[in-house]
């Protein structure tokens, strides 16, 4: 009994101790192919999404305190403050809170291709094949079909990205026909822009003052909030990502054939990397400090805002999204069937070769005893291992 007491107290005080400690990076495997991630704007936890219906959280620390089942492939998360929202392939919306405990599961028609949180959380905007608002309470607001836009086709035009301001004032959405429509809060347009081909991705500053879009077109575009005639630049190559800084003064894109492009906004290109194969996927910091990418062979690149190489790091498999934190000091990855969170400041590769870069264990259930159990059997076999060193 004696001995009992005295490995559940050696469990209680190594918890802690397991919980909180941080590498430079930290991976966990998914079960399924990582579609989607979302990471805190403080760079707290990450959340990943993937094609066998399971989203997945990472804490910074390395921990995994919870993971969930969608009702199929999930192909878009997001997360604010204490939410994670998750869409389907078969049109499921899901909210759940930061414990992963579910308030709701809502449907849409088509799949959903993208989600954007409100930066309170208390609205989300779905892209499916109309555009839909929901509040945190699972209400319905509106929902609106995709416009004409500028291509036409046999096929119904659906939405493919869509972005929120921080204030929740304002929502810009592209579309499969060229069609870019930005929103009052109330689903009221206010002006539309046009591509001559898919529109593959949009964003928007924090406080609605400059919209950016792009395209299979090949062409950058940029709109001020009153619209009108955008800044347009050709870029050579169909943009496959975009990203734009939160103050709006850095629009950052990913190419087919494996270039990354920074622009200031209504100026020019500040500057051009090049990664050897297709960008998925790009991020860019609130002030443009960091800069993010990934690419389909299998890297994860961070740049400085100058667009000097900080680090890169082989995923093993083509790296499915990225995004940053709010001051870039955390990016989170998804490439194959791993999802990453790292800690800007390090070099991860420098950190593996040392053997400070962590793998965390299988995720298990959110609200199921296996996450307790597990947690209990790393703090004891460290406490074996301890007593057996002296």
């Amino acid at each position: 009994m004696k001995r009992t007491a005295l490995i559940i107290a050696l469990i209680v005080a190594l918890v802690p101790a397991a919980a909180g400690a941080e590498g430079a990076y930290h991976g966990v495997s998914t079960g399924g192919i990582v579609n989607d991630v979302a990471i805190t704007a403080d760079g707290k936890y990450m959340v990943a999404g993937t094609g066998d219906g399971e989203i997945v959280c990472l804490q910074r620390d390395g921990t995994v305190p919870w993971n969930a089942s969608a009702p199929g492939a999930v192909t878009a998360v997001a997360a604010a403050g204490d939410y994670v929202a998750a869409g389907t392939e078969g049109g499921d919306v899901l909210l759940f809170d930061g414990n992963g405990g579910r308030y709701w599961t809502k449907s849409v028609t088509g799949s959903v291709r993208d989600l954007a949180f409100a930066g309170d959380g208390r609205a989300i905007a779905v892209a499916g094949d109309r555009i839909v608002l929901f509040t945190n309470l699972g209400k319905e607001e509106w929902n609106r079909a995709v416009q004409p836009g500028a291509r036409s086709s046999d096929t119904k035009p659906y939405v493919t990205s869509v972005a929120f301001t921080q204030d929740g004032k304002f929502i810009v959405t592209g579309s499969s026909n060229g069609a870019i429509l930005f929103m009052n809060r109330e689903g009221n347009l206010i002006w539309e822009g046009l591509a001559r081909d898919v529109v593959t991705a949009v964003d928007v500053s924090r406080d609605g003052s400059v919209v950016a879009a792009g395209g299979r077109d090949r062409a950058l575009q940029v709109y001020g909030r009153a619209g009108g005639l955008p800044w347009a630049l050709p870029t050579g190559a169909p943009i496959l990502a975009l990203a734009l800084s939160g103050d709006g003064k850095f629009a950052v894109v990913g190419k087919e054939g494996g270039d990354v492009e920074c622009y200031r906004p209504n100026d020019d290109l500040l500057w051009k990397n090049r990664t050897g194969s297709n960008v998925i996927a790009v991020d860019v910091s609130r002030r443009g400090e960091a800069v993010a990418a990934g690419n389909a062979g299998g890297t994860v690149y961070l740049w400085n805002g100058n667009g000097d190489a900080r680090w890169s790091f082989d995923a093993g498999a083509a790296v499915s999204a990225v995004t940053l934190s709010d001051n870039g000091d955390y990016l989170a990855a998804g490439a194959g069937e791993r999802a990453y969170i790292f800690r800007t400041a390090d070099d991860p590769m420098t950190a593996m070769a040392e053997g400070t870069g962590n793998t965390t264990p299988e995720p298990t259930e959110a609200g199921g005893a296996g996450a307790l159990i597990g947690l209990l059997a790393v703090a004891a076999a460290g406490a074996a291992g301890r007593l057996r060193r002296r």
